[in-house]
């Protein structure tokens, strides 16, 4: 008789990310100025966030920034988001990119003309699957969504230009 012992973790730790780069100038212009001039998105502990996703059938840009270790919780598994990948930006924390399109053959489609995958990756720790995504109250309910309201900058691909978009909260 074997018997075969094996250490279980509670969650598995960290990704490895595929290297993107931004292949479309305008958008290149606005990650380089939201990375140089905006304070909110650049406390120290925090990363930025680009979000890609289709709005009204047009590619929308959300930029954003998190602290690294609320990234996988809050802004993948709790929205339901897809993994795309990261972006070099310089001596600073890469920008990790998410999509709210889960299909890839439609993410490529859309976003290809704005941004390419290159052979490079990287390992981010901080990005995991979390133990106990779901969980119950003593009662047997579930437990109500935080709340979770970051602020996003919004840029909207339309008329071949990429141009602020605000939205009423």
């Amino acid at each position: 008789m074997i018997f075969v012992s094996c250490k279980v973790e509670s969650k598995h730790k960290g990704f490895t990310l595929q290297n993107f780069k931004v292949v479309n100038g305008q958008l290149d212009s606005i990650i380089r100025g939201i990375n140089d001039s905006t304070h909110i998105l650049k406390q120290k502990g925090y990363v930025i966030i680009l979000v890609l996703r289709v709005y009204d059938s047009k590619p929308e840009f959300c930029l954003t920034s998190a602290e690294k270790e609320a990234v996988s919780e809050k802004y993948i598994y709790l929205n339901n988001r897809r993994i795309v990948g990261y972006l070099d930006n310089g001596n600073d924390e890469p920008i990790i990119i998410l999509s709210t399109d889960c299909n890839k053959y439609d993410f490529e489609s859309t976003f290809y003309t704005f941004l390419n995958p290159t052979g490079k990756k990287k390992y981010f720790e901080y990005i995991y699957f979390p133990d106990n995504q779901y969980s119950l109250k003593n009662d047997g309910t579930g437990y109500p969504p935080s709340f979770f309201d970051p602020y996003f900058y919004y840029y909207r691909y339309q008329e071949n230009n990429i141009v602020p978009v605000t939205y009423d909260r």
